[in-house]
């Protein structure tokens, strides 16, 4: 007769029949079957490893089954997962339902505790709910993202010996006339891109090359300032469409060299190497007056889109702020303007005003900084009555920053780079002649030098465009020139742009943006009803 837990045993048997005779798995046999309908399989028939015993699986089934759910079975240990093949795998992992999560059901003894469920079942409906609000983002046509990104090829590309290989030149420009000048030595030369013709605008005889050229605003469009390295500066007629007449030229009071003009309506500045910045107009060119100086030579100037301000930086990092009306520097004139200068640790060439926010000014510095600052000139946000505010964005490059260029189209910024470098901190003590330190020198004798290792990254000679204001990298093109791009100009549509690279000796032109496309036409109730 049986004992009580044979009988006990017994009975589980039966709810769950086992097979004596188990068979070897075949790994082909589970995606590919011959018949559409699938054959029920026990619980005792599936794949078991050949050495488990069969005591062992009733063993386990006994036990199954005085925690087991009359309508979720209870899974044994030994049951085939889910994922064996890459097939199941795959729809296991599409499905979320890895780690035998399906139809597991468990009690507090379990190893999956209910605090671990929830955990999963939050992390599934999370999963679930967040590919419902996963929207693909919106193209935008305007964004480099959908022009030079795509098609990083460019669209023309000139000739130009001759260029200045000085890397603070401005040796070309862009009219609103879609004309193309270039200074080659002592020679201009511009070409319409309308018809692609070239012309010889003008040769210069006066002493020093041409460094800087600069066409004029929507007064003077057929005008090309010259600036030239003896200091003079010259003004050109192009309005006939070939060689130009002379109709301006004066000497400057500061005998260095020009370094950079910038236009305002009848008003042109230049900037000059002695520190010094001039405002001539031009209707009257015999006298321009000195609106202020820097303490080193001026490496770029800018007018604001409104043309109440020029902003002006220098050698020394010092980026300016000047009043047209008064001919003095907000810093200077008495006027609480906390912001009037700026500060760079590098020398400032690259500068740009923002066309869709005037009171944004993008400035970027050379070794040993390599940063773009953007600040706000806005007088709603200058409650500080310090002179070197800090900038509300800064974009570490650690290359140089040769031209800066905001887009008119959408908030994305485009800069020109040169070389790359990793600055070195090393502290030097100051030395006698005979080599030996100072034992007499104090403390203070010591000092930091800044030693540049220049080396070659994906942003070295590129071209670069950031977006505004999160100022996220969006592109970089590493092969736009083999060497530095000391200066870039814009189209007038705001679309395209020019570059130049002296030791190729080539301009190269660019789409990197594109015009917004006009919105959709509503339709009228008036457009369905016509009159015959």
């Amino acid at each position: 007769m049986a004992t009580p837990s044979d009988s006990d045993a017994a009975a589980c048997v039966l709810q769950t029949p086992v097979t004596t005779h188990i068979q070897k798995r075949v790994q082909n046999s589970v995606t590919n079957l011959r018949s559409h309908k699938r054959r029920r399989i026990s619980m005792a028939s599936v794949d078991i490893d050949e050495n488990l015993d069969v005591n062992e699986v009733a063993g386990s089934s006994a036990h199954v089954c005085s925690t087991a759910d009359r309508f979720i079975s209870n899974r044994p240990k030994v049951l085939m997962p889910l994922q064996i093949t890459p097939r199941t795998r795959r729809i296991s992992k599409q499905f979320g339902l890895v780690d035998d999560r399906v139809l597991n059901f468990g009690d507090d003894t379990d190893i999956f505790t209910s605090a671990h469920k929830d955990d999963a079942t939050i992390s599934l409906l999370r999963r679930s709910a967040s590919s419902l609000f996963n929207s693909v983002p919106a193209s935008r046509p305007t964004s480099v993202v959908e022009n030079l990104c795509k098609r990083r090829n460019c669209l023309m590309v000139l000739d130009s010996p001759g260029v200045p290989f000085d890397p603070e030149a401005f040796p070309i420009t862009w009219s609103r006339r879609n004309n193309i000048a270039v200074a080659c030595r002592k020679d201009v030369y511009y070409q319409n891109l309308d018809t692609r013709v070239i012309s010889h605008l003008c040769s210069t005889s006066l002493p020093g090359d041409i460094g800087v050229v600069q066409w004029g605003g929507s007064k003077h469009e057929s005008h090309l300032a010259l600036g030239i390295t003896g200091g003079t500066v010259q003004m050109w007629d192009a309005g006939t469409g070939g060689p130009g007449t002379a109709v301006h030229t004066w000497q400057t009071t500061d005998k260095g060299a020009v370094k950079c003009l910038s236009w305002n309506n009848d008003i042109l500045a230049v900037g000059m190497e002695g520190g010094e910045i001039h405002l001539t107009d031009v209707r009257a060119p015999q006298k321009p007056s000195v609106m202020g100086k820097h303490r080193s030579r001026v490496m770029g100037i800018e007018w604001s889109p409104s043309g109440e301000y020029l902003a002006s930086g220098d050698k020394e990092g010092a980026v300016h702020i000047w009043d047209r009306r008064n001919g003095k520097s907000l810093l200077d004139g008495g006027q609480s303007q906390p912001c009037a200068k700026f500060r760079h640790k590098g020398s400032t060439k690259a500068l740009a005003w923002c066309p869709w926010k005037p009171d944004l000014l993008a400035s970027g510095s050379i070794a040993p900084e390599g940063k773009i600052k953007i600040w706000s000139t806005s007088l709603t946000s200058l409650s500080s009555p310090t002179h070197s505010p800090e900038p509300i964005h800064t974009i570490p490059l650690n290359t140089s920053v040769l031209s800066l260029h905001w887009s008119p189209h959408c908030k994305e910024l485009l800069s020109t780079h040169g070389s790359s470098f990793a600055p070195l901190l090393s502290t030097s003590r100051h030395r006698t002649q005979s080599g030996a330190a100072s034992s007499n020198a104090p403390q203070s004798s010591s000092r930091s030098q800044t030693k540049l290792t220049y080396t070659k990254t994906a942003l070295t000679n590129s071209i670069t465009v950031h977006e505004y204001p999160s100022c996220k990298r969006l592109m970089t093109l590493t092969n736009a020139h083999t060497h530095a791009v000391t200066h870039s100009c814009l189209s007038p549509n705001g679309e395209s742009i020019f570059t130049v690279c002296p030791k190729e000796e080539s301009i190269k032109m660019w789409q990197v943006w594109s015009e917004r496309p006009p919105p959709p036409r509503r339709e009228s109730a008036f457009d369905r009803c016509t009159i015959r």
